[in-house]
């Protein structure tokens, strides 16, 4: 029964079943255990003189009159009188005219809701006729995640039906050692406390085993890659300290405690033929590329290739660039590649650097022996599937900061390296909340700082839209540009970027900004990852409520990258006391790990990063910063897999 269609459900035909299909609703189970968000406790019915006085409450009426007038707007008002033993009640429904078959004088119905502000009428309360067993009122009512044609109350009523048939339907496979370990409630009894609470305490037992359930089922996928993985065999990978050594007394300036630390991992980790599987997680500007450019360089002294797969083509160029000054002075081969043309397969070591085109081939260089991808979360599953099936060690970097529950579901079945600590010669970034009163002192402050410095400081204005929107109240590029160039930047060289320019004007206008013929560049977000220019010492981000705070750390991270004082302005086009609450919080910390995690904890991670694209699991009870149930679940998959267990744990798991 748990996996037939919900059509087998009284009264779900198939127009109820392609509403059902938005809530990711399509069998049995899957209604089940689609979760209330929210609970509202209706069992304590008042008398109506109490109800009167209070303003708000439940309760149980005899229906003296009810009947449909219209107003000359064609609108239909719904009037009905009630009475108990103490008072009686006018009530008001608005465009219900259906409600005077099913609510009949003579018939004791609950009602519960809020009397109008204007007079004592009971305005659009929520009914249900009386009886010894009720689905929606005069008890704990859940409410559930909803979508046009399907309301709570519907759902309420076809969840019910179930109820005789849970005990039948639901077998819980998890050892009872483990429930008994972590005082856990069997399923069965979590399910129907989740959906016919008696009390909020069994509310919480109940998702206390759903949480447990769900955050298991993502370990158990954890230890499967893991598992996976270790079966693989890669190229052994030499370490060259000598060759290293000389190539890091080399460079203009010196590696940090943690990029040392990183770079011994890495090339430790290599020199087995176990695949590496890390992640190196650096805050922006901590300096990951020079230790992926130190792990390809070994990759090279030993006759390997590496491969190295970014998201953007901006970012290609730019690690291309990178990589090719580090080596100008070694015989080692750099290629990017940025269309779907075939990469040269030459047997020679090399560094093959590119966007996700490089998944268009059906094999990678036979000797690629190091993969490295940037921003592993913007690339798709299969992606990342197919660029890590070769026999080459696996490393991820971000710069996005990820807090380290979220790290350990996404990356669960890697090592992780972090670099925490920045350059010594980088100056912190101050960060100033700006309110649209003093936006003009701030436009007028960046251009008095990029003429008194003549014209070598340089600035981005950063916009969440490109043109201006009807539907969004947020300041757009196109318009914003021409303003602003025309007043407070007249005598400033500006131009603008977005995603709509083709790519080779995009790369001359970097250029331009590059060489100074640009000293203030407005943009969209593509300037987000993937740009580095040492003299852009100044930042405005308008409309900074629409952005994440992990985005706006990102963008924060485009200035601040030489040796001069920068400064980042956010401006609120639209001020709430939670965005005003949130750009506060980001303008006191430089830290992105701290940011993300206030970020997550505020708007959740659906907002925050999407979801779709990134691996993060939609939870429906767990909460996703919960790091100790992760800890404590990723023992229970570990547990089970030495048991034999987890397979057959994992296909009754619900989620």
């Amino acid at each position: 029964m748990l996996d037939e269609s919900v059509e087998i459900i009284p009264l779900i035909g198939p127009k109820q079943k392609k509403y059902l299909e938005q809530l990711d609703i399509f069998t049995v189970q899957d209604l089940l255990f689609h979760i209330p968000y929210k609970y509202k406790d209706t069992s304590n019915i008042i008398p109506i003189e109490q109800l009167k006085e209070e303003r708000e409450g439940t309760i149980l009426a005899e229906v003296i009159s009810i009947k449909n007038t219209w107003t000359r707007y064609r609108k239909v008002i719904t009037k009905a009188v009630v009475v108990d033993e103490t008072d009686k009640i006018n009530i008001i429904w608005f465009n219900q005219s259906f409600l005077t078959k099913n609510i009949r004088p003579g018939e004791t119905f609950l009602f519960e809701g809020k009397l109008s502000k204007k007079n004592n009428d009971f305005s659009n309360p929520a009914y249900e006729k009386f009886s010894t067993n009720q689905t929606h009122l005069g008890k704990i009512t859940p409410f559930y995640p909803e979508t046009a044609g399907i309301t709570s109350k519907w759902l309420r009523s076809r969840i019910n039906w179930l109820k005789p048939y849970i005990d039948k339907i639901l077998e819980d496979r998890i050892p009872n050692e483990i429930l008994k370990k972590y005082k856990l409630i069997d399923l069965k009894k979590a399910i129907k406390e989740i959906h016919f609470a008696k009390d909020f305490e069994g509310i919480e037992t109940a998702r206390k085993r759903l949480a447990f359930d769900e955050m298991l089922n993502i370990s158990i996928q954890i230890e499967e890659r893991k598992r996976r993985r270790q079966k693989k065999k890669v190229y052994k990978v030499k370490k060259h300290d000598k060759e290293i050594k000389k190539f890091i007394s080399s460079l203009s300036f010196n590696l940090t405690k943690d990029q040392k630390k990183a770079n011994e991992e890495i090339l430790k980790d290599m020199q087995k033929t176990k695949p590496m599987n890390r992640l190196l997680n650096g805050d922006v500007g901590s300096g990951k590329t020079i230790v992926a450019g130190i792990s390809a360089y070994n990759t090279w002294l030993s006759g390997y290739s590496t491969v190295i797969m970014v998201p953007t083509t901006i970012l290609a160029k730019q690690h291309y660039k990178t990589f090719c000054d580090l080596f100008e002075d070694l015989n080692l081969k750099v290629q990017l590649r940025i269309s779907k043309k075939e990469i040269e397969n030459s047997k020679q070591p090399q560094i093959i650097i590119g966007t996700h085109a490089l998944l268009f081939n059906t094999q990678l260089p036979e000797n690629t022996a190091l993969v490295i991808v940037d921003e592993q979360h913007r690339f798709g599953v299969n992606q990342r599937e197919k660029i890590t099936s070769s026999k080459a060690h696996y490393l991820t970097m971000t710069a996005t900061p990820i807090p380290r529950t979220l790290t350990s579901i996404i990356y669960g079945d890697m090592d992780i390296s972090l670099i925490i600590e920045k350059p010594k010669n980088r100056i912190p970034i101050e960060t100033r909340f700006i309110t649209l009163e003093k936006r003009e002192e701030c436009y007028s402050a960046i251009a008095r700082k990029i003429k008194n410095s003549k014209f070598t400081e340089q600035a981005f204005i950063i916009f969440p839209l490109i043109d201006e929107s009807e539907k969004i109240d947020a300041k757009a590029a196109t318009a914003e540009y021409e303003k602003i160039s025309k007043t407070w930047f007249k005598e400033i060289k500006t131009n603008l970027l977005h995603g709509k320019i083709k790519e080779n004007e995009k790369n001359k206008i970097l250029k331009d900004f590059k060489d100074k013929k640009i000293n203030a560049l407005f943009a969209t977000s593509v300037i987000e990852v993937g740009v580095d220019f040492p003299d852009a010492t100044m930042m405005v981000v308008e409309s900074a409520e629409r952005f994440g705070l992990a985005q706006l750390h990102q963008f924060r991270g485009r200035i601040g990258r030489g040796d001069k004082q920068s400064y980042c302005f956010v401006l609120a086009n639209n001020l709430t006391e939670s965005s005003k609450r949130r750009l506060k919080y980001f303008s006191r910390n430089n830290s992105g790990f701290d940011v993300a995690e206030y970020d997550l904890k505020s708007r959740g991670p659906g907002e925050v990063y999407g979801l779709k694209q990134t691996g993060i699991p939609i939870l429906k009870v767990a909460d996703i910063t919960n790091f100790n149930l992760l800890n404590t679940t990723r023992s229970v998959a570990k547990y089970l897999d030495k048991k034999g267990l987890s397979k057959e744990v994992k296909n009754n798991l619900f989620y």
